[in-house]
């Protein structure tokens, strides 16, 4: 820094205000200095971002924060928000003019009215500057005033005159301003700088002063007195504080009434306008005035009427709409409509639910109006429903009721199954089927068997009967309390398992139990880290306890269990366990510790063993573990054999329903199955599918009909109704707990982002590579759309992170990384301090560079990747040395099957679309058994494709939670979403 006297711990932070060649009044953040003689202030620099990265201990949180408004109108970063590719020099030599006013000066008053805010809220040291001196004066200090200023129009009107002026009082006494000449800093809100003292409006327009600096007031020709009155003065009169002489203000109270219009859009489709009336003035509902003004005239005297709104009413009204599936845009009110078809549907949905609510409009006293050119019916549809259990089976009788008519429900078959609208009554009316019909009834005309009046559908449906008719008679209701309500006693845990259960386990086991015993296919999909291995352990103790107590009782000894184990007719055979390769040992080793009386046998390796000792290896051992890769690779010697339960270990391995590892286990044999993972749905919710069919075969009927029927809809429309459908089909089936619900004795996670700025070279670069794939891309999207485009976006996407995260990983040399060095910043203080911390990537160049720079700092660490051979070795050298404070993992390699409680801090380098993955990696610490509290830290490189795809995954987290994970980069995404994160 320039002109330093002494040191930087003599330098004071100030703002001020001082004049910029284009902008006007501007405010920046100084370092100063005191005189030697402190009678004055020399200016030592102006501070921008690059100072607080080589100091940030100087400034306070406020103080950095300021820097950080101030620098986004920094004539670079004004060039580059309101240019293409224009230097600062070229874009304010070639300013356009109307872009400044209309968006620039927006803009820039925006980000000064907030620097001045924290000022004022803040006290912090405001000095006004002449640009051509280098020096400030204690006098130059600006006091900001602590209460709003308020400014009051006052007309005159009479025979001989028609003049106004402004009345300006603040703290309830005049602020004259006449010949004072006072700085206007902002226009709207308007911010003014007068006798060093900052004054504030809110509400008020700082052109409005302008001409009273000059003059005490504004005469006005009597000549055009009535033009003034309509134009100007109403428009006064309707945003500022007025007091009158020769007209009259009237505050009006008005009846209120909302109207829905139905009317036809520019392609004559039905559109809904939303207005509301006061008295006879209207407003639509689009607009945000508070208040419109009525001129009226008698006798030559003028009167302005004030017709204020009534907002809280209006949001009551907007929400009525709202929460009937309505959004307001602009005036009209639209459909979340999950049908985006060219063809009549949309047509339909206006009649449609005006019919379904129209009294719920009545008691709102909604009004309405509508012109339609054919005869619709416009009464209530109701469906009286009876439900007969017999059996396995439902019968159900269902008749649809429509004023005078009666029609029986399976008329309507054929309008739903081919999702025809408009059925037509003996009348000629035509009755446009509601279009739930199609989202509840579809579905379940998919699984009814027979036809004509005699329908009839599988008990395990019944979800699809109570979506769709609600409360049945009390037979059926008896029946549905059964199943929906699964109230079930706790059981104890197996006696031979080493372990005490807690409270959540023991209600998984026992829900186990009940599964089990029902003969249902059943999910565990409980958090990371919550103990899914030792619920499931404990359910095949209590079967392994079960068989032997049946062996007991049919009075076979003990010595001869081997000789006779293949022979006995009562006794159960193994339970397969299939698992990741990785995870094999995992599981051994678990056994062994929790459940080491289960005989288990290890199928894995080159030297497994062939047909005829599988077959023997039913009835000898409890327990077969074995990998995925291994079933697909002997599906030969497994087809033909039964066994008592097949366990799938991270389930989603089998989510793609065309790979030879789905098709492969759903082709085994078993009694029951059970599938355990934390992410049933990874990318779309057909991975749900594949794991329910695997478990339940044709709950979800075909993946056809499951993707027509509940992935479109869902992922594409994000239709809610569907959402609910799903849910309650599968509820059942799916246990899911999460560390929130029921790990209450974890230590606490804190999560927090590090948003890191890119350096000079590095931005420099990115923008470059950014600006070449974007014209690429758009034209690829343009021809092919987001789905036949899908690779090239994944490139793109991959080339813009790596270099977010460091150019090095485009083998760019001599650049470095902004990011890079934010995290051994973050290091260097936590091992200092003794912590353990996990750090993962998706990319393993990634990971090279920082154990290239681990190795020069002679840092010891640990590294993970798909390359490591001795797993169980790296990992354990990594809990049981404190000297191993660091462990590099890839994403890919180390986000299951690992506990590494001896961590507290895990970084996570570079988020990416799936909150499940980042999910697992977290819970390789934060898990059962951890005793410290957990910290992440997700790093980000600002303004880079990294913080947009943030952005665009949390409008998407609500999927997310519903369908436990999803994180498919494209699914549901539009091309505007897709371009727009390369901006």
């Amino acid at each position: 820094m320039k002109g330093l006297k002494n040191n930087t711990s003599d330098l004071i932070f100030i703002v001020c205000l001082t004049e910029h060649r284009f902008f006007g009044h501007i405010v920046v953040p100084l370092y100063i200095q005191k005189s030697l003689n402190g009678d004055f202030f020399d200016v030592v620099s102006i501070i921008n971002q690059a100072e607080i990265g080589s100091s940030p201990e100087m400034l306070s949180g406020i103080e950095i924060e300021i820097v950080k408004i101030t620098e986004k109108y920094s004539d670079e970063n004004i060039a580059k928000r309101f240019s293409r590719g224009k230097n600062a020099a070229e874009f304010f030599r070639k300013i356009d003019h109307k872009l400044f006013d209309e968006q620039v000066r927006p803009f820039l008053e925006n980000q000064i009215v907030a620097c001045i805010d924290l000022i004022r809220k803040n006290n912090v040291d405001f000095y006004i500057k002449s640009a051509n001196y280098s020096s400030i004066h204690h006098e130059d200090k600006i006091v900001i005033a602590e209460e709003e200023t308020k400014a009051v129009f006052n007309f005159d009107l009479d025979k001989e005159k028609f003049r106004y002026d402004l009345e300006i009082m603040h703290e309830e006494k005049p602020l004259p301003i006449l010949n004072k000449n006072p700085i206007i800093i902002t226009n709207s809100p308007c911010r003014m700088v007068l006798d060093n003292q900052l004054y504030f409006f809110e509400e008020f327009t700082g052109k409005r002063l302008l001409p009273f600096i000059e003059k005490p007031f504004v005469e006005i020709p009597l000549s055009v007195t009535e033009k003034y009155l309509k134009t100007f003065v109403r428009k006064i009169v309707g945003s500022n504080n007025v007091k009158a002489s020769g007209f009259d203000i009237v505050k009006v109270e008005n009846d209120k009434r909302a109207i829905i219009s139905i009317e036809h859009g520019l392609r004559m489709e039905p559109i809904i306008v939303l207005v509301f009336y006061y008295g006879n003035q209207k407003f639509k509902a689009g607009r945000k005035v508070e208040v419109e003004v009525e001129l009226k005239q008698s006798n030559g005297h003028y009167v302005f009427y004030k017709h204020y709104r009534d907002f809280d009413w209006e949001k009551k009204i907007i929400s009525f709409f709202a929460e009937r599936g309505f959004e307001l845009i602009g005036d009209q009110l639209k459909f979340r409509s999950n049908y985006k078809s060219e063809e009549s549907l949309h047509d339909y949905l206006v009649i449609n639910w005006v019919n379904q609510f129209a009294d719920d409009l009545k008691k709102n006293n909604i009004e309405i109006k509508q012109s339609t050119n054919r005869s619709f019916y416009a009464g209530s549809i109701n469906i009286d429903v009876k439900v007969k259990l017999e059996r396995d089976w439902f019968d159900l009788f269902a008749v649809v009721k429509l004023d005078e008519f009666e029609v029986p429900f399976i008329h309507f078959k054929h309008n739903i199954v081919n999702k025809i609208r408009e059925y037509v009554l003996p009348n000629g009316q035509i009755v446009i089927l509601p279009q739930v019909w199609f989202e509840k009834y579809s579905n379940l005309f998919h699984f009814l068997k027979g036809k004509d009046e005699k329908l009839k559908v599988a008990k395990h449906h019944y979800k699809l009967i109570n979506e769709g008719f609600g409360a049945v008679n009390e037979e059926v209701e008896r029946a549905f309390d059964q199943v929906e309500n699964l109230s079930f006693k706790l059981h104890v845990p197996p006696q031979s398992l080493n372990a005490k259960l807690r409270d959540y386990q023991q209600v998984g086991y026992s829900w186990l139990r009940l599964m089990s015993e029902n003969r249902f296919g059943a999910c565990l999909a409980d958090d990371m880290g919550l103990g899914k291995t030792l619920q499931t352990l404990s359910l095949l103790l209590h079967e392994k306890e079960q068989n032997d107590l049946r062996i007991a009782t049919n009075n076979f000894n003990e010595n001869c269990l081997d000789l006779f184990f293949g022979e006995m007719e009562n006794s159960k055979p193994a339970s397969l366990i299939v698992v990741p390769t990785s995870l094999v040992h995992n599981w051994i080793n678990e056994i062994k510790k929790f459940a080491p009386s289960l005989r288990t046998f290890a199928y894995v390796g080159i030297q497994r063993r062939k047909l005829s000792k599988v077959e023997r290896l039913l009835n000898k051992y409890d327990v077969i573990v074995t990998s995925y890769g291994t079933i697909r690779n002997d599906f030969q010697l497994f087809e033909p054999l039964m066994f008592n339960y097949i366990v799938l270990d991270e389930s989603q391995y089998i989510k793609n329903a065309s790979s030879k590892t789905y098709k492969s286990v759903c082709a085994l044999n078993s009694e029951r199955r059970l599938v355990l993972t934390g992410t049933p749905v990874e990318n779309s919710l057909s991975d749900l599918w594949s794991q329910i069919n695997f478990l339940n075969k044709g709950l979800l009927g075909s993946l056809k009909f499951f993707k027509d029927h509940y992935i479109i809809p869902i992922e594409k429309n994000n239709d809610e109704e569907k959402q609910k459908q799903l849910q309650k089909i599968i509820s059942p089936f799916i246990l899911r707990r999460t560390k929130n619900e029921v790990a209450k004795e974890l230590p606490p996670l804190t999560k927090q982002v590090y948003f890191c700025e890119m350096t000079e070279d590095q931005a420099e670069v990115y923008e470059k590579e950014k600006s070449a794939i974007r014209n690429h891309l758009v034209n690829q999207i343009e021809q092919k759309g987001v789905a036949g485009s899908s690779f090239v976006i994944l490139q793109a996407m991959t080339r813009l992170r790596q270099l977010s995260n460091h150019p090095a990983l485009l083998k760019i040399e001599g650049i470095g990384s902004g990011k890079f060095d934010q995290v051994f910043r973050n290091l260097e203080s936590l091992l200092a301090e003794n912590h353990k911390v996990l750090i993962f990537s998706s990319f393993v160049t990634h990971l090279k560079l920082f154990q290239q720079e681990f190795e020069k700092r002679q840092w010891s660490y640990c590294l993970l990747t798909g390359k490591t051979i001795d797993r169980e070795k790296v990992i354990d050298n990594f809990q049981t040395d404190d000297s191993k404070q660091l462990f590099l993992i890839s994403i890919k390699a180390g986000g299951v099957g690992l506990n590494l409680t001896s961590a507290d801090y895990i970084f996570i380098l570079d988020p990416w679309w799936n909150p499940a993955v980042e999910d697992q990696a977290i819970s390789r610490a934060h898990r059962i058994g951890q005793d410290k509290k957990v910290f992440v830290y997700r790093f980000i490189s600002e303004g880079t494709i990294e913080s947009k795809i943030q952005e665009l995954k949390e409008r998407k987290a609500a999927l997310a939670e519903k369908f436990i994970k999803t994180s498919s980069p494209f699914d549901g995404a539009s091309a505007e979403d897709i371009t727009a994160l390369f901006e």
